[in-house]
């Protein structure tokens, strides 16, 4: 057998397995908060580039419980990397045990919804744009969040296999260029899609220093919520009253341009404990 057949032939690990997310991923709206079906995103990041979203109606495009998937799959490859295991961009499972990694229902039921989660991850079209900042070259692309996927059944519709295929990009993010960050497993706890992006967003900007802030308004537009910004906002503030976040606080404070959210490491939530950490404000 050819090495690169070797490689095509990638099958998920046995047992648990330390949770990644890919670290660009993580602050841009690539995905819908909410299970309402919706067919487009648009998003204008503070240095220019934009990202726009869409899917087909039939599909809609996919959620933030539906990239659990791509979470699950993510750490696969990272820890066959982290292993010096050979990886592929196509992984070969059991869907039972994605689902149970993940914290999800693993009958009749949880498998739908797994079938359902890899068709709007499939459709989900992603196209970006970066301008030429400091001497850096414009980019333009496009890609969706999931490359391709099949599943094996009886003719009694029992699971018997599947595979997924990731993306260039992101394979090469994991594997090559190592751009990714570990995450709590408490996430897949959470319920709310809002708390489950500002744990990400946090996990990002924070990470073991002290703290990072957002105007309400950035959090708005990076979220890619069609809430209003007030009800929005509303929303928001119940999140900080919840404080349901994995390893992290928020607190609302003042700023020059707004309300703006503190995200800061709750060191009664977390393991670093013994560390003195600096805060570093953004959009304040």
């Amino acid at each position: 057998m050819s090495k690169s057949n070797q490689l095509d032939l990638f099958f998920a690990l046995a047992g648990d397995v330390p949770f990644r997310d890919e670290r660009e991923a993580m602050s841009a709206p690539l995905v819908s908060l909410s299970k309402r079906k919706r067919t487009l995103i648009e998003w204008e990041g503070p240095s220019g580039q934009t990202v726009t979203v869409t899917a087909a109606e039939k599909y809609g495009i996919a959620t933030i419980w539906d990239y659990d998937v791509i979470l699950w799959a993510v750490s696969q490859i990272n820890q066959a990397v982290d292993a010096g295991q050979p990886t592929s961009q196509r992984i070969f499972f059991h869907p039972y045990d994605a689902l149970k990694a993940t914290g999800r229902n693993t009958g009749g039921r949880g498998y739908d919804e797994l079938k359902a989660a890899l068709h709007r991850l499939r459709a989900t079209g992603v196209a970006y744009e970066s301008p030429a900042l400091k001497g850096k070259r414009r980019k333009q692309g496009a890609f969706n969040l999931l490359s391709g996927f099949e599943f094996e059944e009886t003719p009694e519709g029992k699971a018997k296999g599947a595979w997924l295929e990731l993306p260039l990009w992101l394979y090469q993010a994991v594997t090559k260029d190592r751009d990714v960050l570990a995450i709590s497993p408490r996430y897949f706890d959470l319920s709310s899609g809002l708390d489950r992006f500002l744990y990400r967003l946090a996990r990002r900007h924070v990470g073991k220093q002290a703290g990072w802030a957002f105007t309400f308004r950035d959090i708005h537009t990076r979220s890619g919520s069609t809430q209003s910004y007030g009800d929005f906002a509303r929303d928001l503030r119940k999140a900080i009253t919840r404080n349901a976040l994995p390893e992290y606080g928020l607190a609302e404070v003042k700023g020059a341009n707004g309300p703006t959210l503190s995200m800061y490491r709750d060191i009664e939530k977390s393991e670093f404990r013994d560390r003195r950490f600096t805060l570093t404000k953004s959009n304040l």
